[in-house]
């Protein structure tokens, strides 16, 4: 019997479950172990990176307090 253990997830993020090529999914595991970063390291930065380079993007309240300061 299989018994899921609750999910850690550190203050201030939020899960994001996504569906990909499953060779695609082994190579970026095995890619991201050699370089010695997390997997959520590596897709967080690649969203954040996607999401500033659009044009019409929508800021957070976040980044609005960040341009206030």
């Amino acid at each position: 019997m299989r018994v899921d253990m609750p999910k850690h997830i550190p203050p201030g993020n939020a899960e994001l479950s996504v569906y990909i090529d499953k060779e695609l999914k082994t190579d970026f595991k095995l890619t991201c172990v050699a370089q010695n970063k997390s997997m959520s390291e590596v897709i967080g930065n690649l969203v954040k990176e996607w999401v500033e380079s659009q044009p019409q993007k929508q800021p957070t309240k976040k980044n609005e307090n960040k341009d206030a300061a």
